[in-house]
């Protein structure tokens, strides 16, 4: 099997020759460590990854040397991490949010990363294209106070304006598919911390997983496999994007004491799992022995049907590039058909 056939059979819940992996982020600092390059898709190709993870292309207008604007009109300050922090938003007012425009999504700026990847691994590795599920996007445009607000403050506006995101995500997607043949959908949409969820389960039933099952079914009706990501404690939502339709859950935080082994004995047979090798202690600060025990761990617990281990989030650039090699091998040890991923039990 090759990368896109072993992550679409995980995803479906069945047994690829080997357990795929892929990783939303590999810090450049990682990378080069490893590879040689900075280049994520040379960094894949050289660590043999099953897949990568592209976002579409929005050009920057740099204010100085750590400060720019996108094209949404949000202003971002780089942090040295792999996603840089949004300090203004362009949509001031809720209530007027139909002044504003989205970018366009079909141009071909906004497809030229997605379209390198296809270019260079063609079906040999799945290409996973990285949108929106609604409340992100709302989120970066309003701010974080006005978006956790806006559901009680102003639910008109806040049904409409996660409408008007939806429609733009599901438009991007309809272009990829179109002309990319994008197979795989992810949406990285955080809604929930370490405890519980941002919202009340009930405000979030009633006000965000609407506009949420209509991305699910949206991307799915285009003939593709979607996998949520979301950190925290997200066991208040999880049946409801089960309800939804989604195919893959990530990452199985163990910061917010998820387990595999739990989130498989309660939702294995329904979804696949993504994760979760601790990428805030293990993969910093443990050694590769320790590493190599939670990569067996998760492999046994998770496994081997219905699964994609990484890390717990990204490789971000406190992750020590020995326990990341680490990792990768302890899964092509552990994660063949043929290997026991218990033996010494």
């Amino acid at each position: 099997m090759n990368g896109i056939e072993r992550m679409c059979a995980a995803i479906r819940r069945k047994t690829p020759d080997r357990v795929p992996t892929f990783e939303w982020f590999i810090d450049s600092s990682v990378g080069m460590a490893l590879t040689g390059s900075d280049d994520p898709l040379d960094v894949v190709e050289r660590l043999d990854m099953d897949g990568i993870n592209i976002r579409p292309d929005y050009g920057k207008r740099f204010i100085d040397r750590q400060t720019f604007e996108d094209e949404w009109g949000s202003r971002r300050q780089l942090t040295g991490d792999s996603i840089p922090a949004v300090i203004a938003h362009p949509v001031a007012d809720l209530t007027r949010h139909r002044e504003f425009s989205f970018p366009d999504p079909c141009t071909d700026e906004r497809f030229a990363t997605l379209r390198r990847a296809v270019e260079r691994f063609g079906d040999a590795r799945a290409v996973v294209l990285n949108l929106r599920d609604g409340f992100s996007d709302m989120r970066d445009l309003l701010g974080y106070e006005a978006a956790l607000m806006a559901p009680l403050a102003e639910p008109e506006a806040c049904t409409e304006f996660l409408d008007r995101i939806v429609s733009y995500n599901l438009a991007l997607a309809a272009h990829a598919v179109r002309c990319f043949g994008v197979r795989i959908i992810a949406t990285t949409d955080d809604v929930a911390m370490a405890t519980r969820p941002l919202f009340h389960p009930d405000v979030y039933r009633e006000q965000i997983l609407p506009a949420f099952r209509r991305a699910i079914h949206g991307f799915k009706a285009l003939g593709c496999l979607t996998i949520k990501h979301c950190d925290g404690n997200v066991l208040p939502l999880v049946d409801d994007w089960i309800e939804a339709g989604i195919d893959c859950l990530d990452p199985i935080d163990p910061g917010a004491g998820l387990t595999m082994a739990g989130m498989k004995a309660a939702y294995g047979r329904r979804i696949a799992l993504k994760g979760n090798i601790d990428c805030v202690k293990t993969l910093c600060s443990g050694t590769p022995e320790e590493v190599r025990d939670e990569v067996r761990r998760c492999i046994s617990d998770g496994g081997p049907e219905g699964l994609i281990v990484s890390s717990s989030n990204t490789i971000h650039r406190g992750v020590k590039p020995a326990n990341y090699r680490a990792m990768l091998d302890s899964l092509r040890e552990f994660g063949t058909l043929d290997s026991d991923p218990n033996p010494h039990e």
